[in-house]
C-alpha cells in the first residue's frame, strides 16, 4: 500500500493550550501606624492593606518543524481567594475591642486576583520604650496562614515648657514679660499644643497661648505679660497640654516671682511748712521718681483735697527711666480756721506695654496757725533748736575723746 507523501510546501499547523492554575498570594502591602510613635499608655490604630496577588497572564511559544507548527499558549486561571479571619498578635502593643479579648475580623470574604482590603486595629501600648511587632495573621481557605510584622515604636519623650527669660523680682507697679521656650522633644509631631499661665494675685495677657503643631524637635517662643496686684513672693504655674495622636498628655512648670514691696515709680516729699500763718501760702515741693527700668506716660500728681490749691493737677507727661521731675503747689489758707490739714498727693501714670493705669500716693500735712501766734511758735521753736545743737556739739565732743 502507498502512502500519499505531503509535499513540503504544506504545513500542519496544530495549536496546544496548556491551563495550568497558580497557586492565589495573600499579601500585606501597605500598613500605617497612627499616631506615628506612640507613648507607654497611648491608644494608636494600625490600619493594614492585604492584597491578593494573584493576576491573569498568558504565555506563547511557537515550534516550527518541517512537516507542522505548533503554538502554544499558557494562560494563569484567575483564582479567588477566601480569607477566613484576621487577626493582630502581640503582647506588648495589645489590640483592643469590646466584643473580643483577642480582636479578629472573622469571615472577612473573597478576594478576586489584584483586589485589596483595608482594616484597621485599634491598639495601646502597654510597654516601655522601645520597637515592638505586632504580627497580622491572615487566615486563608485551605489551611494557609500568611504572618506580617508591623514595627511599631513607642517613645516616652514629651514636650517640654523651658524658661527663657523670667525675672525673679519685678515691680509692684507695671507689667513685665515672662518669656517661655515650648520644646517638642519627639521624632513625631505633636498637635493641639497649648500653654495656661496661672498665679495667686497675678493678672496675665494672655491667660492662654495656642502653639497647635509642632513638628519633630522644633520649639516654640512665647511671651506672658504679668500684671501683681499684690506685694510678695508668687508661685508662677504654666500649664502645658498637647496631643499624641489623639491621646492627652499635660505637664508643668513652676516658678516663683518676688513683687517687691518698694514703689518704683515714687512721690516724695522735698520742702512743705510745719505751720502757716492763716491768710498767708503753703508751698509744697514734691519729687516724682522713677525707678522702673523703662519709661512711663501720663505722669501726673493731683491733689485729692477740697483746699484751694494751685494747680490743681501737675503734668509732666512722659519719663524715662532714673527720671525724677518736681512738682510744685501752692495752698491759699485764707479760708481757713486754724488746725491741722492733710492734703493727700496722687501719683498717676500709665504703663506704656500693658497700657494699664496705676497711682501712688504720698499724705503732706502742716498747721495753720493764726497770725498773732507766730511768734509763739518761735518762742517755742528757738530753744528747743538750741537744745539740739549743744547737746549734738556734746556728743561728738565725747565721741572725740573716746577715739583717742
Amino acid at each position: 500500500m502507498r502512502h500519499a507523501v505531503l509535499p513540503t510546501a504544506v504545513c500542519l499547523l496544530l495549536i496546544v493550550v496548556t491551563v495550568t492554575a497558580e497557586t492565589p498570594a495573600v499579601v500585606v502591602v501597605d500598613y500605617k501606624v497612627e499616631p506615628e510613635i506612640l507613648m507607654p499608655g497611648d491608644m494608636g490604630t494600625i490600619t493594614v492593606t492585604i492584597k491578593n496577588a494573584a493576576q491573569v497572564t498568558e504565555t506563547e511559544s511557537t515550534v516550527t518543524t518541517s512537516i507542522r507548527t505548533t503554538v502554544t499558549r499558557t494562560v494563569t486561571s484567575s483564582m479567588c481567594v477566601r480569607i477566613e479571619s484576621v487577626r493582630l498578635r502581640s503582647r506588648n502593643i495589645v489590640a483592643t475591642r469590646e466584643d473580643a479579648r483577642e480582636p479578629e475580623y472573622l469571615n472577612v470574604g473573597a478576594l478576586g486576583p489584584g483586589e485589596t482590603l483595608t482594616l484597621s486595629f485599634t491598639v495601646k501600648a502597654e510597654c516601655g520604650d522601645g520597637t515592638y511587632f505586632p504580627e497580622v495573621c491572615i487566615d486563608v481557605d485551605g489551611g494557609q496562614t500568611v504572618r506580617f510584622p508591623i514595627p511599631v515604636k513607642v517613645d516616652s519623650s514629651g514636650v517640654k515648657i523651658l524658661e527663657k527669660d523670667v525675672p525673679s523680682e519685678i515691680s509692684p507697679t507695671g507689667s513685665e514679660h515672662l518669656t517661655l521656650v515650648v520644646a517638642n522633644n519627639r521624632a513625631n509631631v505633636v498637635s493641639a499644643v497649648s500653654v495656661r499661665a496661672s498665679g495667686e494675685d497675678l493678672e496675665f495677657s494672655p491667660e492662654e497661648v495656642f502653639i497647635g503643631n509642632l513638628q519633630p524637635y522644633e520649639t516654640k517662643e512665647i511671651v506672658f505679660t504679668v500684671t501683681p496686684k499684690s506685694k510678695g513672693a508668687k508661685e508662677v504655674t504654666f500649664h502645658l497640654s498637647y496631643k499624641n495622636g489623639d491621646n492627652m498628655h499635660h505637664g508643668s512648670l513652676k516658678t516663683s516671682i518676688l513683687v517687691r514691696s518698694r514703689e518704683d515709680v515714687r512721690i516724695i516729699l522735698v520742702r512743705a511748712p510745719r505751720y502757716v500763718p492763716q491768710g498767708e501760702t503753703a508751698s509744697i515741693e514734691l519729687e516724682v521718681a522713677n525707678g522702673m527700668p523703662k519709661g512711663i506716660k501720663a505722669v501726673s500728681v493731683v491733689p485729692a483735697s477740697e483746699l484751694r490749691i494751685m494747680p490743681s493737677e501737675y503734668f509732666i507727661g512722659d519719663m524715662e527711666a532714673d527720671d525724677v521731675f518736681s512738682a510744685s503747689f501752692d495752698v491759699d489758707t485764707s479760708d481757713l480756721s486754724p488746725g491741722t490739714y492733710e492734703i493727700p498727693f496722687k501719683l498717676f501714670f500709665k504703663d506704656d506695654e500693658s497700657g494699664r493705669f496705676y497711682e501712688a500716693s504720698l499724705n503732706v500735712s502742716f498747721d495753720v496757725i493764726e497770725a498773732s501766734k507766730e511768734s509763739n511758735y518761735l518762742f517755742v521753736l528757738l530753744p528747743a533748736l538750741f537744745i539740739a545743737v549743744v547737746l549734738s556739739t556734746l556728743l561728738f565732743r565725747r565721741r572725740r575723746r573716746g577715739g583717742r
